[in-house]
């Protein structure tokens, strides 16, 4: 059995690291690109949204370097990733990619002891012991959350750096290394010389960068093929950031928690009393929190044909209002080139710069 999984941000690397620990081999399909999207959309439904059209280049990618069998995450709810493994199953098959199926569905959906066969079906090959297993979990994990952390100080450091482009340097050499690493030991070893390489870095705290948080669909936050690597442009632009989703922020409240704080913000139940798949309803209720932590703007990205994210742009027309926090809502397909949403991006950044200066004019005391 050869296992793959479609490409989401850095979890190939952490995939990768866990089954090399317990002896396994994991089939790493081509990083996304403009030509592999070409490839998945060729055969994929007209009117599905960007990631799905992505994962089926992953799969073809994965199975012509001799993968068989797929793990592939499905939800009950709204949401279309809760159908993308029957309709990739279809598409795939339709055109020969005839792979074996493990799907990691909810306890809710299948029982738990349905989910415990499946799990044990994707280890069935490794000579590990259980207890070996849970160790490179554990040690995976960490591994996910120290390089989150990392990226979170890289992004708050890039509107402060006396060097432009230092933070996003260390972070961009972390991950090269990463995916180098032959261990969980000398990942965290990696971690640990990029932790102190960016506590490092000369910051100017007189600067005051504009604060942005960066929101929306799942993969286009994770992704950056899928956003056409927006982070990196918001560091190049100077600009101060958090990111509400990231890979270790779904194990944490899907699989670990996943009743943690997903309704405890009841303030926006008037704008979205239900969930209607996805995340949108995190995606509207973090604007409040977020404004309370002084952020200047919200930028919510998704791909087109998204439809829990696109209920959520709607409803933050009038929550921006209300809050009087600015949104830019950039959606994203395999039409769409990078200097539109480059223009969009730096008008939007102007225009809460020249906010934050008219506030600081405002709240100056005039001296005589």
């Amino acid at each position: 059995m050869r296992l793959t999984y479609p490409r989401l941000g850095d979890a190939h690397i952490y995939g990768r690291l866990l089954f090399q620990e317990i002896g396994m081999e994991l089939i790493i399909p081509d990083p996304n690109s403009q030509r592999g999207l070409e490839r998945g959309s060729s055969i994929s439904p007209e009117d599905i949204c960007l990631p799905f059209k992505l994962m089926v280049d992953n799969l073809i990618s994965a199975w012509e370097k001799g993968a068989d069998t797929v793990i592939m995450p499905a939800t009950m709810g709204p949401c279309r990733l809760g159908e993308y493994a029957e309709v990739l199953k279809v598409v795939l098959d339709n055109h020969g990619y005839r792979y074996n199926w493990i799907l990691l569905d909810s306890i809710s959906a299948v029982g738990l002891n349905e989910l415990k066969k499946r799990l044990a079906l994707i280890i069935k090959d490794s000579n590990s012991n259980s207890s070996e297993i849970i160790k490179a979990l554990k040690g995976v994990y960490t591994v996910i959350k120290e390089f989150e952390k990392l990226e979170k100080k890289a992004r708050i450091s890039s509107g402060y750096e006396k060097q432009p482009g230092r933070s996003k340097e260390i972070v961009n050499k972390c991950r090269r290394g990463l995916a180098r690493a032959t261990s969980i030991d000398q990942a965290l070893g990696i971690l640990e010389k990029s932790h102190n390489s960016l506590n490092s870095i000369e910051i100017d705290e007189f600067k005051q960068p504009i604060k942005i948080i960066l929101t929306g669909e799942i993969f286009t936050c994770i992704d950056s093929f899928g956003n056409h690597n927006i982070e990196e442009k918001l560091m190049d632009m100077g600009v101060s950031f958090e990111k509400t989703i990231s890979i270790g922020w779904w194990i944490d409240n899907t699989i670990i928690n996943p009743l943690g704080g997903y309704f405890s913000n009841k303030r926006f139940n008037e704008y979205m009393p239900y969930c209607i798949g996805g995340y949108a309803k995190e995606t509207v209720s973090g604007i409040y929190r977020y404004k309370k932590q002084n952020f200047d703007g919200i930028i919510q990205i998704l791909p087109v044909g998204c439809m829990p994210e696109i209920v959520a742009k709607s409803v933050f027309d009038g929550l921006s209002r209300d809050e009087n926090l600015p949104v830019l809502s950039i959606v994203f397909d395999e039409m769409v080139g990078e200097a539109g949403y480059i223009t969009r991006i730096e008008a939007f950044i102007d225009m809460l710069m020249r906010r934050k200066n008219l506030n600081l004019y405002k709240g100056k005391k005039c001296c005589i």
